[in-house]
């Protein structure tokens, strides 16, 4: 990496002496520069010769400075003035509109475009994140402040990599060099992720140059500007409501390139408030994004701070796509015939036709497709393949290396973080003091949080988690659940995991050993012992809540029954991107269960008490059953046609299915090896599709039945994941939220349909005040039918995310067109006690 003796430094600041914090400063007609710091400051190393710089700031004009550089680095203060706007009014065709919504339209239609311009490129990436703790919880903080970590105090962590990209989507990245002032020992890079403004999305928000964004944004024109020979328009992006999702702020557009120039956007997500600003500079005649900053701030769950984040990038051998020149002409007034093809966009540009905004959207689109095809080694399936090596010194670097490496200077306060870091480490190291990591040694309140100790040679021990819970068939039950886990190569594995739980109402120990093996394409397990087993396989009643319901409320939510059982199951993943394939055989022994006689609630309510542990079904008159066995096979297959992924370092990492995904399970008792025989079918669709930011349709629909019955008990029937407590805790889609347990269980056929809508603006969060919050409303529709019952409906309100961890509702319960009552629904996504019964 080639450093120089000299250079120009400085200071940029406005014609009143103020700091203009992050200036870019660019050498005209390359893709060299750099970035000012915090305080305006900036040290900029050339090789001895003539150059322009070029100093850009979002409001202030753009200022060139010629200097010549020798062997020392020479002294440049810049003053800078503020951008003036020049206002004009816009009349298109016989209508008069706002000139942004014309100048979006075009940049919309250009978005892909520029996004093809560039075939590939090597960049040297540098980057730097700095925060500050401004919240830590009481209860945390003195243990972080072993860490180096306090209110007030800033650290940071730089990188230095060397990227390399390929249309389409492919991204190499090398870090080169890295420092943390937090802890220098292992390498901590950030990963750097090229993001684009033109892309129809950025981290999950519609951005305003997406197809999507007159559904989204307003624009508002606020006039225009010059700089290096080009007209600049300054639009305001004005969101039609304001949250999670979308952004707001201003946006500067090249006039008849379309091409971004620079943004000054804002978003919000998970309680922090993110503004971006991005400045692009024309590197051979293509406008590029040379440095960037995020600022964020907020807090979460008694954590709050600010973090800054820069980047500065350099190009080199940069590759432009000769066949897409810049000079494109879009006009709404020109009509097309219809045109398609990788042809067609080339010799159209080359002849220099006018396209429509529409048209030439599309023929970008096509173009894009046709590019893909011609690498037989892309599938369309892969959304980006990225691949991160690490340098082997890049965490051993020197400050003297980094002092002529980092091209950004240091502010006061970066100094001093760094420089405190170094006493702290320098100390320790005379005290000769060795920090024992939490991994590795055991302690108290592991049992109850668990841990994982690193047992050398990737072995790993989890702690022994100890819980307690209450039902009434074994009383007060103690659980003891560990896992041992060995790793080889990239993801093979085995593990071993033990679970023992101990009935004190029924003084009686059992449990279960499982043993699996694996890697990231398949699993094969073999497990095997003597539970309480739910009498539904699916486990609709969490052990905490049957707790709370047991103990407080007079309540005996979960029905059990007594399983000995040893079973082998197989799991083949993603085979041709789209299919999972599941297979299980099952030897149980089962028996019937009963309540104590010493069960009883802590609190009597005159409308509960315990109900028998044998359930009440409409189906059959007595769900009794006699002790015996049952051999089960099991197959079910997974069909995901509309999968993608990206690629990290030669893996392919699955994203969430945004297409409909099918099942189909078949399942197989067999009557010569035990005293159960039947035959049963199921079939379904999921989907979940994103209808705006934060608006989101999820639905699941199936059916099926039992097409043979020979001899099939209780434990048999086709059981539905009910609830009949206040405190919900699991999947919102697929539970329902007023139905009983089992008494609409089958031994024929079903169909059931769950609809759950999440809304950014519908009642509530009409108020940005309450959208900001994180609040999402919900809209549900669960439906059942069975040959006991005609039609089972219950349709709900809610609010999701309250606090961001909670979600309460209302739901109304229907019999056919019979309305039977409302419910109230308290709970979490999140998943309390969950683990093997």
């Amino acid at each position: 990496m080639l450093t120089y003796a000299g250079g120009v430094k400085g200071r940029v600041a406005t014609m009143e002496g103020e700091s203009l914090p992050y200036a870019g400063i660019t050498v005209k007609g390359t893709s060299q520069g750099t970035m000012a710091n915090e305080e305006g400051v900036y040290a900029f190393a050339l090789a001895p010769g003539n150059y322009v710089l070029v100093f850009q700031y979002l409001g202030f004009k753009t200022k060139e400075l010629a200097v010549i550089v020798d062997g020392d680095f020479q002294e440049q203060n810049v003053s800078m003035e503020v951008q003036a706007l020049n206002l004009s009014e816009a009349v298109i065709g016989d209508l008069k509109e706002d000139p942004a919504t014309t100048i979006m339209r075009k940049t919309i239609a250009k978005a892909k475009f520029h996004q093809l311009q560039v075939r590939s490129y090597t960049a040297k990436v540098y980057s730097r994140a700095s925060a500050v703790a401004t919240g830590i919880p009481t209860l945390l903080q003195k243990r972080l402040k072993k860490e180096g970590i306090e209110e007030g105090k800033a650290f940071l962590n730089e990188s230095v990599a060397e990227v390399k990209y390929r249309r389409p989507n492919s991204y190499k990245q090398k870090i080169v060099s890295t420092r943390n002032s937090l802890d220098n020992s292992f390498p901590s890079p950030n990963e750097f992720i090229m993001a684009s403004i033109y892309s129809p999305r950025v981290a999950g928000a519609i951005t305003p140059l997406s197809p999507q964004a007159f559904s989204y944004y307003r624009f508002s024109y606020e006039g225009y500007f010059e700089d290096q020979g080009h007209i600049i328009n300054k639009i305001k992006v004005i969101p039609k409501a304001y949250g999670e999702g979308v952004f707001k702020g201003s946006i500067y557009i090249i006039e008849g390139l379309w091409a971004i120039h620079s943004y000054d956007l804002q978003t919000t997500t998970s309680g922090l408030d993110i503004a971006a600003k991005q400045i692009f500079s024309p590197v051979k005649r293509v406008w590029l994004p040379v440095n960037q900053q995020f600022k964020l701030q907020g807090g979460y769950l008694g954590f709050s701070g600010q973090f800054k984040y820069l980047v500065s990038v350099n190009y080199s051998q940069l590759d432009v796509d000769p066949n897409l020149q810049e000079e494109v002409i879009i006009n709404d007034r020109v009509v097309q015939p219809k045109l398609s093809g990788k042809k067609n966009l080339e010799d159209l540009i080359k002849q220099q036709k006018q396209f429509s905004s529409k048209a030439f959207r599309k023929l970008s689109k096509e173009y894009a497709k046709e590019k893909i095809k011609e690498n037989p080694g892309l599938s369309k399936r892969m959304v980006r393949s990225d691949s991160i090596a690490i340098d082997s010194m890049a965490n051993k670097r020197d400050t003297t290396y980094w002092a002529e490496l980092r091209p950004v200077p240091l502010t006061p306060l970066e100094v001093k973080s760094y420089a405190i870091q170094d006493s702290i480490k320098l100390v320790k190291e005379v005290r000769n003091e060795v920090k024992k990591p939490d991994s590795t040694h055991f302690k108290l309140q592991h049992l109850i949080l668990g841990n994982s100790y690193a047992l050398g040679n990737r072995n790993y021990l989890e702690s022994p988690v100890v819980s307690l819970n209450y039902n009434s068939v074994e009383g007060a039950a103690l659980n003891f659940l560990t896992e041992w886990r060995k790793e080889w190569g990239i993801s093979r594995y085995l593990l071993a995991s033990p679970y023992l739980r101990y009935s004190i109402g029924r003084k009686r120990l059992y449990g279960t050993l499982l043993l699996r093996t694996g890697n990231r394409n398949w699993d094969f397990s073999l497990v095997g012992g003597e539970l309480a087993s739910q009498l539904n396989e699916e486990n609709p009643v969490e052990p905490f809540p049957n707790s709370v319901a047991s103990r407080f409320f007079d309540r005996n939510l979960v029905k059990l029954y007594q399983n000995q059982f040893v079973k082998t199951d197989f799991f083949l993943r993603n085979m041709g991107d789209i299919l999972d394939l599941y297979g299980s055989l099952e030897l149980q022994s089962r028996k019937e269960l009963y309540n104590l006689e010493s069960a009883a609630s802590w609190i009597r309510w005159d409308r509960y008490g315990y109900t028998p542990n044998r359930p009440l079904n409409d189906e059959i008159s007595s769900t009794a059953f006699p002790e015996h066995r049952a051999v089960m096979l099991s197959l079910r297959a997974t069909l995901k046609p509309w999968a993608k992924y990206i690629v990290r370092n030669g893996q392919k990492r699955y994203l969430p299915n945004r297409g409909p995904v099918f099942n189909a399970q078949y399942k197989q008792a067999f009557s010569g090896l035990g005293d159960v025989s039947y035959t049963f079918l199921e079939a379904g669709v999921t989907h979940s599709a994103r209808l705006g930011p934060r608006s989101n349709l999820k639905y699941a629909v199936s059916g099926g039945g039992f097409t043979r019955k020979s001899t099939l008990y209780f434990p048999d029937y086709k059981h539905f994941m009910g609830n009949e407590f206040f405190l919900q805790i699991g999947d919102p889609l697929n539970n329902f939220r007023m139905l009983p347990y089992y008494r609409y269980s089958t031994n024929s056929w079903f169909a059931q349909a769950h609809a759950y809508w999440t809304f950014q603006r519908f009642m509530l969060t009409r108020l940005e005040a309450v959208r900001l919050t994180g609040v999402k409303e919900t809209l549900q529709l669960h439906a059942l039918k069975v040959p006991s019952m005609g039609n089972y409906l219950e349709l709900g309100y809610g609010l999701d995310e309250v606090l961001r961890i909670a979600r309460i509702e209302v739901i109304g319960q229907f019999h056919g067109a019979r309305f039977q009552g409302l419910g109230f629904r308290v709970g979490t996504s999140i998943q309390v006690g969950k683990g093997r019964r």
